[in-house]
């Protein structure tokens, strides 16, 4: 015999951005974290201007999303190339 099963309440949307900001931040931090194994010099070489390019990027990006949060109608830009 079925049972009818009452459908999961809805998240707030405040439990909503504290779940996304918490997997989205992890992700975030993890590819950084990725990025920072490039510095291996046993494994790759590098040019000191490409290496401030990268931070200098990842810098950019976060100054835009601190804009965004100041103000949420900005546009965030993308893309990156060495």
């Amino acid at each position: 015999m079925a049972t009818a099963t009452t459908p999961a309440p809805e998240k707030s949307k405040a439990e909503k951005f504290k779940t996304l900001a918490e997997t989205r931040t992890g992700k975030a931090l993890s590819a950084i974290a990725v990025i920072g194994g490039l510095a291996s010099t046993t494994n790759y070489e590098y040019t000191q201007e490409q290496v401030d390019k990268i931070i200098g990027a990842l810098t950019a990006e976060v100054a835009v999303l601190a804009n965004r949060f100041a103000n949420p109608k900005a546009v965030a830009k993308g893309g990156f190339s060495l």
